[in-house]
């Protein structure tokens, strides 16, 4: 019996016209592994006197105002890595600053547990266990709230993108949407999603235009031909990209269904999947057991694997960090991936920073089409006017590659020319015969008179190669993150404010306006550069 694969994705508007705010008084740095020198993704960036920061991003890069530079320490690091602090003064103002970070001493070593008899040995599924069982525990349950940059953005997948927009150079990121908001949370006893006291102000939000904005990979997920996900049954839950951030935490979201094969957390997680302890690593002077997991055929049927980490704290067996990924028929990209980090604040796990990204194929907008057509009554000659310059080696043969019809009658065309000032433009002349069947005198005041017309054209090429009318499949991985800069213990939600709709889009919600002089920043996407 085929398992079905929940994957709940909202129908989204783009977020269009807004104006992205670009802040060049920033100190710009990328974080590196010391021994491979590749980047440690979405590292922790902590202004430490007053516990306050940002994240690396995909490239290990991130940012920082320049006015904390004169008398702040940074502090840096990632589950696995020693922490290390840097006087911002240090650092130039100027290019990229490059860090290193070590990795920490981790081993296999002697895992027990203590009995009243005698010590045994604990198993990565009774690790697991005692973690999901203690969610109640390590997890604040009185309100809260924390304010974070959220950003979406798509990811083209190999190079189908570049090639259909005729790029020399790889896409990196395309339609980056950014913001700061601050989400309030009533405590992990209540509903995330229905919990009137479970709110979102937002404070920021704008497309950044130095990237591209394409309209037509917004467009909603229809699940056939213009937008989907091969395998992934994708719902019209509703709500906005808040939304599906809350429903793919499966922490926060414990007790709730969330996505496949994670299902509900508390009960399905743990006989979903099997569990090996793969190493002891550290976060500080924390140690963390690394459990790596996969999916078993007879719960997930053979067309599915999932591989992940989840790594939890030796002593008290909190949830740090989850990183779930979803493969379909063993494909070499995942269908969708969920990374979740939540960080130690005295004796509680509040969330650090979520990241979800879903892979999606799209029939792309930019391809070789007819742009205009006119008719000129006078020589009985259509001009058809095209987005790019023609090939002209494919317009013969005429007969078979254009063809005209007015009110569903086809029109004999005597000849063609392809114009000598347009390159986009052919010239197609009707015999006279046909040109009285259009009649154009006594209809050339009717407002539908256009709409009698139908062109047929195939096999026409452009000078790239590209076939007329035929949209290529573009293939990407569409993300939506949230990264925390500030957690507020014991913060109740304040009245009568403006807060993001939670069924509609974010585009939509109006701004609260507050002046943060920089104690909350968009860390946007960095281009990588050969520094």
């Amino acid at each position: 019996m085929k398992k079905s694969l929940f994957l709940y994705i909202t129908f989204l508007l783009a977020i269009g016209n807004l104006n992205s705010q670009v802040n060049t008084n920033k100190i710009v740095c990328q974080v590196l592994d010391k021994t491979s020198n590749k980047p440690i993704v979405y590292a922790t960036v902590m202004l430490k006197d007053i516990y306050r920061g940002t994240h690396a991003d995909y490239n290990g890069k991130f940012e920082i105002p320049s006015k904390y530079r004169s008398k702040e320490i940074i502090k840096i690091s990632s589950i696995g890595y020693r922490t290390k602090e840097i006087k911002l003064s240090k650092l130039k103002t100027t290019g990229l600053n490059i860090i290193y970070l070590t990795v920490s001493n981790s081993s296999l070593d002697e895992i027990v547990i203590t009995t009243s008899k005698k010590k045994k040995r604990l198993l990565a599924k009774q690790i697991v266990r005692k973690a999901i069982k203690n969610i109640s525990e390590n997890y604040p349950n009185q309100p809260h709230s924390y304010i974070g940059y959220y950003r979406d953005y798509q990811q083209p997948v190999g190079n189908s993108y570049q090639k259909s927009i005729k790029s020399e150079k790889p896409i990196e990121y395309i339609n980056v949407n950014e913001g700061i908001l601050e989400s309030f949370d009533n405590g992990f006893k209540t509903d995330k999603l229905k919990n009137k006291k479970n709110q979102t102000l937002l404070y920021n939000l704008t497309s950044n235009n130095n990237f591209i904005q394409d309209s037509s990979l917004t467009v909603p997920y229809d699940n056939k031909s213009k937008k989907y996900s091969e395998s992934v049954y994708i719902t019209p839950l509703g709500g906005n990209e808040l939304n599906l951030l809350d429903l793919t935490n499966a922490i926060r979201n414990h007790n709730k269904m969330s996505f496949s094969f994670t299902n509900i957390f508390d009960k399905d997680f743990l006989v979903n999947h099997f569990f090996k302890v793969k190493e002891i690593t550290y976060l500080d002077d924390t140690p963390l057991y690394k459990i790596y997991f996969y999916s078993l055929k007879d719960k997930t049927s053979y067309e599915y694997a999932a591989y992940g980490h989840i790594y939890i704290s030796k002593g008290d067996f909190a949830i740090h960090k989850l990183n779930y990924n979803l493969y379909y028929q063993k494909k070499k990209n995942p269908q969708y991936a969920v990374t979740i980090e939540y960080r130690e604040k005295r004796n509680k796990m509040y969330l650090n920073y979520i990241s979800f990204n879903n892979f999606f194929e799209a029939t792309n907008g930019n391809y070789f089409k007819v742009d205009k057509t006119i008719y000129n009554s006078k020589n009985n000659v259509f001009k058809i006017s095209f987005n790019r310059q023609i090939n002209a080696d494919y317009i013969e043969p005429v007969s078979r590659n254009f063809k005209i019809y007015y009110k569903g009658m086809k029109l004999k065309i005597a000849g063609i020319n392809l114009s000598k000032n347009n390159t986009r433009t052919v010239e197609l002349y009707i015999d006279q015969k046909s040109a009285q069947k259009i009649d154009f005198d006594k209809e050339k005041e009717n407002p539908n008179y256009a709409n009698y017309f139908t062109f047929e054209i195939k096999n026409l090429k452009d000078i790239d190669g590209f076939k007329i009318n035929l949209r290529p499949s573009i293939k990407l991985n569409q993300y939506r993150e949230l990264f925390v800069q500030e957690v507020f213990e014991n913060k109740n939600l304040p009245q009568d404010m403006n807060f993001v709709d939670k069924n509609s889009p974010l585009s939509k919600t109006i701004i609260t306006n507050k002046n943060f002089k920089d104690s909350y920043w968009i860390n946007s996407p960095l281009k990588k550069s050969k520094n």
